[in-house]
């Protein structure tokens, strides 16, 4: 398994959901989690398979959500 830990611009639970819609149709995703009251808006996603981090970069950015590596 893999666990990516990005920066978002996730704002409200309504995206949230939009991402919980995109991400229940790939199966290689196991769990995330979106902290918003967090000052990061940290999204957690963990893969079954060695994912790249890029490809859920570019999945997040379809919905318009920013996200980036969260520095350490």
């Amino acid at each position: 398994m893999k666990l990516f830990i990005l920066k978002t611009n996730i704002k409200s639970q309504l995206q949230v959901n939009k991402l919980k819609h995109e991400f229940d149709k790939y199966t290689h995703i196991a769990r995330w989690t979106v902290d918003l009251d967090d000052i990061d808006r940290v999204l957690k996603v963990e893969t079954k398979v060695d994912a790249e981090q890029s490809e859920l970069i570019n999945l997040v950015g379809k919905h318009g959500i920013y996200c980036e590596e969260l520095p350490d």
